[in-house]
């Protein structure tokens, strides 16, 4: 008995100094100066990124519809440029999508400054209660303000720590590539497109048509037929030519560069955010005993189902 008592006691002493801890702050200024400046600093990086790569994505849009949108050149050029088109609007939905959820976490990330000290301070309180009553209510309490401080306090932010790190090793040379083809498109295509601009439609060579002599002995000089050109007929066919032939290889590039941003921004933050998950599971099992991580799991499980459902009803 004396031996429970002294553990309870442990327990509480140790509960008691995190508790204070975090209501002078301390706990949020480790997370303020530790955890949470690799995650910013990679959602900061990523946004620039991504911006940049959103800017000249819908350069590169604008380029092909207005030649996919040519009357000039026929009405096939609509079948030729299409793929192109296509995998440009993909990949241009898939960073806009990014780009929205990295400013999602930016703000995720302030919240997480914010409330992850809050919810950490609830739970160290909410486990001294534990201490003196057994009531059920209580440890519902505890179980949901455990996965909110675990979640806010430390696993978003590693979360998207890790994915930095991780996304860095195999994304950087298909963003870069992405970065050298649309920049290499947007200069040749747009100093094309002026070109068709300034270019006549039709051009002839003695075009007006002169009169030589005096009436009535006058002769007409008219233009050489086989002088008629259309530049800009010409010059607009260069461009699908020329698109047709990056259709082989840009849209390529462009759908693996869009699936990489999705990547590393949605999917392998999420997936982190499940690992670091499992280790909470993992720890609370060696440490606590299998059947409380079952009943932890089971009460997580249970919470986000009724806030799902509940969410979905509204």
């Amino acid at each position: 008995m004396k031996t429970v008592n002294r553990q309870k006691l442990i327990v509480m002493s140790a509960l008691l100094i995190f508790t204070v801890l975090s209501v002078t702050g301390v706990m949020s200024s480790l997370q303020k100066k530790l955890i949470l400046p690799p995650a910013e600093k990679y959602v900061a990086e990523s946004q620039e990124k991504a911006l940049a790569a959103f800017v000249a994505i819908s350069v590169v849009k604008g380029l092909v519809a207005v030649v996919e949108g040519s009357d000039v050149v026929g009405i096939e050029v609509g079948d030729i440029v299409q793929p192109l088109y296509d995998s440009v609007d993909i990949t241009w939905k898939l960073i806009t999508a990014c780009l929205a959820t990295l400013y999602t976490l930016e703000v995720v990330l302030k919240l997480c400054g914010y409330l992850g000290s809050f919810f950490l301070t609830v739970l160290f309180i909410l486990l001294g209660a534990m201490q003196l009553s057994r009531n059920d209510f209580l440890k519902k309490f505890a179980y949901f303000f455990g996965v909110l401080a675990f979640s806010f306090y430390l696993a978003i932010p590693v979360s998207l720590f890790l994915s930095g790190k991780i996304s860095s090793s195999y994304s950087e040379g298909i963003q870069d590539e992405f970065d050298l083809i649309t920049g290499e498109f947007e200069e040749d295509f747009s100093s094309r497109l002026e070109e068709a601009k300034s270019a006549g439609l039709i051009q002839m060579e003695g075009w007006p048509p002169r009169l030589e002599g005096s009436f009535p002995n006058y002769d007409i000089q008219w233009p050489d037929l086989g002088s008629v050109t259309s530049p800009q007929y010409q010059v607009i066919a260069g461009i699908v030519v020329d698109m047709k032939d990056l259709i082989g290889v840009l849209p390529e590039v462009l759908l693996r560069t869009g699936v990489t941003w999705l990547l590393d921004v949605i999917v392998i933050p999420l997936g982190m955010l499940f690992f670091l998950y499992k280790l909470l599971l993992l720890f609370i099992d060696s440490f606590l005993g299998s059947v409380r991580a079952e009943k932890f799991e089971r009460a997580v499980a249970k919470t986000l189902a009724k806030h799902i459902k509940k969410s979905g009803t509204d």
